[in-house]
């Protein structure tokens, strides 16, 4: 019978025990790391969701507030209502970048159970409405010797955005509005 002196052990089995910890441990690590991450961009593409929902809320709001013929009036008196800008006028820039624009707040687009969580996502939302003057109603209408009385009708430049937030996006909606 043949007995192992202890001196003939070499201690491999450790070290191979060892390196597979290792191995598994930084697994972890890489996966725990790509979790955060994935968890980072579905948060932030919650928030963008509620941000653009604030900017359309304001958008319809605006859009209500022209079709009922009430908005103005648009010299810049009212907040969020603005004239036609004047071609190679400082005000001809765009207003929705100028930092002196007042904005419309419009009304509180959330409600229910996560009416804070959205309100912390979006801010408050907001508009502007800009006259752009009276144009034809359609394509080529102003162009015949007789113009009908439905072919001139003013047009509006509606711009909308969620309340800047701090660390959160924000999103800025624009359309043209013919009532």
């Amino acid at each position: 019978m043949s007995v192992r002196q202890p001196h003939a052990q070499r201690g491999v089995t450790l070290v191979v025990a060892l390196m597979l910890l290792i191995a598994i441990t930084l697994l972890g690590l890489a996966s725990m790391r790509g979790t955060g991450m994935q968890e980072r961009m579905s948060a932030n593409l919650y928030d963008r969701a509620i941000a653009f929902q604030a900017a359309e809320s304001a958008l319809r709001e605006a859009e209500a507030l022209l079709a009922t013929g009430t908005a103005g009036p648009f010299d810049g008196t009212v907040s969020g209502l603005y004239p036609k800008p004047a071609p190679g006028a400082e005000d001809f820039a765009n207003r929705w970048e100028a930092a002196a624009t007042v904005w419309a707040n419009a009304s509180v687009w959330w409600e229910g159970a996560d009416a804070d969580t959205r309100a912390k996502a979006a801010g408050a939302p907001q508009y502007i409405i800009e006259d752009l003057g009276i144009w034809p109603s359609t394509p080529d209408c102003d162009t015949v010797t007789t113009i009908a009385a439905d072919c001139l009708k003013p047009r509006y430049r509606i711009t909308a955005r969620s309340a800047p937030v701090s660390g959160r996006p924000s999103v800025l909606l624009q359309t043209t509005y013919r009532p």
